[in-house]
């Protein structure tokens, strides 16, 4: 489903000053569930007749809300005011000029958007979106994100879930077919952009059993490699698939991942084994038993942890 990125519509109509009133609401939700007036106000240097206007605007663009039934007002700050600050941060590092206004692609917890970079080329921006009615379900998917933090803004998660995908991108993309990673600021994180389509958007009758299994058998040297390296992905599916134009493969969506040094790795890799295997049986007939693949990832798992 495609759908515009409401920020981008708001972004133009924006002053420094609604930045500034922004970044107050931002950096104060650290402490305050609702950010109170006053602070943000001296945050952004203005009286506080000056900022209540501002927010009010901003709150027309819901790009925060607000609340008054706590004893006195306050402000969060919305996703799509997350957005805003994470648009204005990577076009003033020269990251993007220009984003497009409708998603080229949709996850669980993410929709992918076509950025152009100041030197023209098109770039993938990701903007990771944690929270909502599935917020139970995403922190289990989370869950190592979660530990040992107090802190329950679901964009703070979505911060450290994007810093997360774009630490596994910078380790991997040397040795094997993933995203580049380009550059991370606060929920988004930008990357190469690739040609291609997600494995799950084809239909059964566009691949024989024969381009099935060699892609299949491409999908499973690149995890290999990133096993033998010490990284499981623990989401692999056909959806985490995409056939470039060019003939290859690129596994994606990394937020998940998880060190072979974890224990509970090896069951996570046997589960994305087996879920790889089971598409591809589904869908193309192609009959790769687990018991002749799994010998070569179990031993790639245990080289990542020493144990020869």
């Amino acid at each position: 489903m495609v759908s515009k990125l409401l920020a981008l519509e708001a972004y133009p109509n924006l002053r420094d000053l609604d930045f500034r009133v922004l970044r107050g609401v931002e950096l104060n939700m650290r402490h305050h569930r609702w950010v109170p007036l006053e602070d943000i106000a001296r945050f952004a240097r203005v009286d506080v007749e000056t900022a209540s206007f501002r927010l009010g605007k901003l709150d027309d663009m819901s790009l925060v809300r607000r609340r008054s039934d706590i004893g006195y007002i306050g402000y969060q700050l919305t996703i799509h005011g997350y957005d805003v600050l994470a648009i204005r941060a990577l076009a003033k590092k020269g990251v993007v000029e220009a984003i497009s206004t409708a998603q080229i692609g949709v996850g669980k917890d993410a929709d992918v958007y076509v950025g152009v970079t100041p030197a023209g080329e098109k770039v993938a921006v990701k903007f990771n979106r944690i929270g909502g009615r599935t917020a139970s379900r995403k922190a289990a998917y989370h869950g190592d994100v979660f530990a040992n933090k107090r802190h329950t803004s679901w964009l703070y998660v979505s911060r450290l879930i994007a810093k997360k995908e774009y630490e596994a991108l910078t380790l991997l993309s040397p040795i094997a077919s993933v995203p580049r990673p380009v550059a991370w600021n606060r929920h988004v994180v930008v990357m190469e952009f690739i040609d291609g389509t997600e494995l799950a958007e084809l239909r059964d009758t566009d691949l024989s059993r024969e381009e099935a299994g060699e892609i299949l058998d491409m999908v499973l040297d690149e995890y290999i490699k990133i096993v033998r390296f010490g990284i499981v992905h623990s989401d692999m599916s056909e959806f985490n698939v995409v056939l470039t134009h060019g003939g290859g493969v690129l596994i994606i969506d990394w937020a998940q991942y998880v060190t072979t040094a974890r224990p509970e790795s090896y069951e996570l890799l046997r589960r994305d084994i087996r879920v790889l295997l089971n598409a591809f049986r589904r869908r193309w007939r192609v009959e790769k038993r687990f018991e002749d693949v799994w010998p070569g990832f179990e031993k790639a798992w245990r080289e990542s942890r020493g144990e020869g």
